[in-house]
C-alpha cells in the first residue's frame, strides 16, 4: 500500500493522496496508543501477581524479562520518533497559529537523510537487532516467536522488477515527507505489536506453574463471634495450605485434639456466662526441612443476653444500588412476627419470611438498617455503593490472540460483572470497532451502536483474516443502577 501510494506521489502529488497518508499516519498513531494502554494493564497484573503469595515466585522470574522487553521496545520506539523529528527539520518544520507545518510533499527530504546520510541503514539495523534482542530474553521465545512477529525487515518487491532494490530505497527512495512519516509510524506500530505479543506469553507462564508451598500458617477460628448462653461454639484449628508432611500437633485448652482428615480439629463448647470469653490454641507445625515450631493463638467470643437483634449480610459487607441485596435478620430471643425492618437514607426492605429480607438502595453513602425487635430498635450501618465497572468482552476474553474463526464468530462485545456474587446485566450502550493489518490494508474505524457489531463494524470484522488486529475504544455501557459508564479499550490479534 505504502508503495503503491509513493509511486503514484512522485508522479502527481496531489492533495487526496497526501491526506490519505496523513489519515493513515493518524490511524497508526491511535492504534499504538491502544497498544500502550493494553501493555500497561499487564505490567499492572504482573505487580498483583507479585504480591499474590501463590503467583510470587515465578513471576518474578517473568515480569523481570517482561521490564527487559519493554526497555527494548522503548528504545526502538523513542529512536524512531527521533528519526521523525530530524526528517520534519530537513523540510523546516515550524509552528505556525499553534499547528506545526512541514512541507509534507517533499520528495528530497526522505532520500537525503535515509540514503545519503545513511539513516535508512541505521534504522534496518536497529530493527533487526530489536528483533534479535527481545528473543533472546527468554529461552521458549525463539521457538515461539521466530517466523510470527509482526515485524516484516524484508525488502518489499519492486513493481518495475529490480532485484537490486535495497530495503532503503524501497521505503524511502523519492518519498514524499509525509509517506516517509507514516512508514516510521507502521515500524512504530509493528514494535509495539511485537512488545504486546512477548509480554502476553510471559504473562500468560506464570499461570502455568503450580506454585510449591514451603511455608504453613497456622490457622483457628470460631463459628460465632457473639452467642447466647446455652449454645453451642464450633472452634475449628488447623494448618492453611495443608499437606499431609505437614500434619499438626494441636492443643485447646491444654487437650490434645484429634486430627480430621483434612488436618483441621473441631472442638465444640457450650456458651455459658454473659460476657466476653477466650479458648486457647497451640499448634504445633513441621516445616518441609523437618523443623518444628509452636504458634499460640487465643479465639475469643461473646455471650449475650437472650434479647436485642442482629443481622448478617449474606453476600458482602456493603449493599449496592440497582440489585436485589439478600440478608438475614435476627431478633435474638424476640419472635419474627415482632420483628420490624426499615431502612433509612433511601431505599427500600421486602420480607421474604423467615428472616430473610432484600434490601434496594437508591444512594450512596452509609445508611441504617433498622430492625424493631419487639419495640426496642437496633440500627445498624450499611455501606450502599454503585456496583463495580463490568468487564468487555468477546468469546469470555479480555483482549490477547484469538482465532480468527473464533472471534467472527461471536457477532458482538459484551459487558460482564466478573467475580461477583450478583447477575448484575449490563447493556452495551456503544463503541468504537477498529483494524488494521491482515487483509485490512489500512487502518478503519467505525462507531457502533448496542453489542452487536453491523453495518460498517460488521463488514470490517467480516474482511478481517489471520493477522488483523482489532480493537474497540470508547466503550459505553448501562447497568442496572441505570448509569452509563466508559469501559477502557480493549485488543485482540486474529491468528
Amino acid at each position: 500500500m505504502y508503495l503503491v501510494l509513493t509511486a503514484m506521489l512522485a508522479l502527481n502529488v496531489s492533495s487526496e493522496i497526501l491526506n490519505a497518508f496523513k489519515t493513515v499516519n493518524n490511524s497508526l498513531n491511535n492504534a499504538n496508543r491502544i497498544i500502550e494502554d493494553k501493555n500497561q494493564s499487564i505490567f499492572k497484573s504482573f505487580e498483583k501477581m507479585i504480591d499474590d503469595p501463590r503467583t510470587r515466585d515465578k513471576a518474578l522470574i517473568y515480569k523481570p524479562e517482561a521490564d527487559r522487553v519493554r526497555q527494548m521496545s522503548d528504545e526502538a520506539y523513542n529512536y524512531i520518533d527521533a528519526l521523525k523529528t530530524e526528517l520534519k527539520k530537513e523540510v523546516g518544520s515550524h509552528i505556525e497559529n499553534g499547528e506545526e507545518k512541514f512541507a509534507e510533499e517533499n520528495l528530497e527530504a526522505a532520500t537525503r537523510l535515509f540514503d545519503t546520510k545513511g539513516k535508512g541503514p541505521e534504522l534496518l539495523k536497529k530493527l533487526n537487532d530489536f528483533k534479535t534482542n527481545i528473543l533472546s530474553v527468554d529461552t521458549s521465545l525463539n521457538a515461539q516467536f521466530k517466523d510470527a512477529l509482526p515485524l516484516d525487515l524484508s525488502v518489499p518487491k519492486s513493481k518495475s522488477g529490480n532485484s537490486k532494490m535495497t530495503w532503503t530505497t524501497a521505503y524511502f527512495h523519492m518519498t514524499p515527507t509525509i509517506a516517509a512519516l507514516t512508514i516510521l509510524s507502521k515500524f512504530q506500530n509493528d514494535v509495539k505489536n511485537s512488545e504486546a505479543a512477548i509480554v502476553d506469553y510471559l504473562h500468560s507462564k506464570v499461570g502455568e506453574v503450580k506454585v510449591q508451598y514451603d511455608q504453613f500458617a497456622a490457622i483457628a477460628s470460631t463459628d460465632k463471634s457473639y452467642a447466647m448462653e446455652g449454645d453451642e461454639i464450633h472452634i475449628t484449628a488447623g494448618v492453611g495450605s495443608f499437606s499431609a508432611a505437614a500434619k499438626p500437633n494441636i492443643t485447646i485448652n491444654g487437650s490434645y485434639q484429634n486430627l480430621l482428615p483434612d488436618g483441621t480439629v473441631m472442638y465444640t463448647t457450650k456458651a455459658t456466662g454473659v460476657g466476653e470469653h477466650s479458648v486457647t490454641v497451640n499448634i504445633e507445625l513441621t516445616k518441609p526441612d523437618g523443623t518444628k515450631y509452636s504458634v499460640p493463638k487465643i479465639v475469643k467470643y461473646t455471650v449475650g443476653m437472650p434479647s436485642g437483634a442482629s443481622i448478617f449480610l449474606e453476600k458482602m459487607n456493603v449493599a449496592y444500588i440497582g440489585v436485589e441485596n439478600p440478608i438475614t435478620v435476627s431478633g435474638g430471643s424476640v419472635g419474627s412476627e415482632k420483628v420490624n425492618v426499615t431502612f433509612t437514607g433511601g431505599g427500600e426492605v421486602k420480607n421474604l419470611g423467615g428472616g430473610k429480607y432484600i434490601i434496594n438502595p437508591t444512594t450512596t453513602g452509609t445508611n441504617s438498617l433498622v430492625v424493631d425487635a419487639g419495640g426496642k430498635k437496633f440500627p445498624f450501618p450499611i455501606r450502599c455503593k454503585y456496583l463495580p465497572d463490568p468487564v468487555a468482552v468477546v468469546s469470555e476474553k479480555k483482549g490477547g490472540a484469538i482465532a480468527a474463526a473464533e472471534f467472527k464468530a461471536q457477532g458482538g462485545l459484551i459487558a460482564k460483572l466478573m467475580e461477583s456474587d450478583f447477575d448484575a446485566r449490563f447493556q452495551v450502550v456503544s463503541y468504537r470497532l477498529g483494524a488494521y493489518g491482515g487483509s485490512i490494508t489500512s487502518p478503519l474505524d467505525y462507531l457502533n451502536n448496542g453489542p452487536r457489531w453491523t453495518g460498517d463494524a460488521a463488514s470490517l470484522v467480516n474482511r478481517s483474516s489471520p493477522g488483523t488486529k482489532i480493537y474497540f475504544d470508547d466503550i459505553r455501557v448501562k447497568g442496572p443502577d441505570g448509569r452509563e459508564r466508559q469501559l477502557p479499550s480493549i485488543f485482540f490479534a486474529l491468528r
